[in-house]
């Protein structure tokens, strides 16, 4: 095992104890304990972006030191998911985005839905023997949304501060989900050639949709 892969493993590995993170952090706010929530809320949320990051770190090392694997091309994929659905997900629970009602809601569920068509997508062309290509678009959507994610899993702290985030955060999670949707329609577009019974093998090294 490399160390891209590594740091894909950890990155796997973090998320459960984030998620732990999260849940306590979601209590001590509810029960009232804004102290300890706070403290949570600053722990959980740097070790979020600090997870986050890793996802640019380990692609980044795997093509530079030529070190792409099946395994890192396996991994990688279900670890950005995991984290992004992660964040939503908790954004979602404690309400993060209250100033626009069911905002985080519609975004979690347009997020979803294009994973799984792009999921759906990526088999077909593995039954033809695609390889299908990522652009500057899909990477540019999980820029955005990991940053919207970042910055709004900071709201708990209240405060000027965090009515600030929230609005930061639940506009760039409105433009993530638009960049989420044009990406997809984009990707489909560029390999349309998949739903015929002809097309051609693009080549492509680890790279994410």
């Amino acid at each position: 095992m490399n160390l891209p892969t590594k740091i894909t493993v950890t990155r796997i590995i973090m998320l459960p104890v984030i998620i732990v993170l999260f849940c306590f952090e979601l209590h001590y706010l509810r029960a009232g304990n804004k102290e300890v929530s706070d403290v949570l809320c600053y722990v959980s949320s740097l070790l979020y972006i600090a997870t986050a990051l890793t996802d640019f770190l380990d692609g980044y090392l795997a093509r530079k030191y030529n070190q792409v694997t099946t395994m890192g091309k396996f991994l990688d994929p279900i670890a950005d998911k995991v984290c992004v659905l992660t964040g939503l997900a908790f954004i979602v629970e404690a309400d993060l985005v209250y100033g626009m009602p069911f905002v985080a809601m519609i975004c979690l569920i347009v997020i979803i839905a294009r994973e799984l068509i792009i999921g759906l997508l990526r088999q077909i062309a593995a039954s033809k023997n695609f390889i299908l290509a990522a652009d500057i678009w899909g990477k540019a959507k999980t820029v955005l949304t990991l940053a919207a994610i970042g910055t709004t899993l900071f709201v708990p702290i209240g405060g000027s501060f965090g009515e600030s985030t929230m609005w930061a955060g639940g506009i760039m999670l409105i433009l993530a989900t638009v960049l989420t949707v044009f990406s997809g329609v984009n990707y489909i577009f560029k390999n349309k050639a998949l739903f015929t019974d002809n097309g051609k093998k693009e080549q492509d090294g680890e790279s994410k949709d």
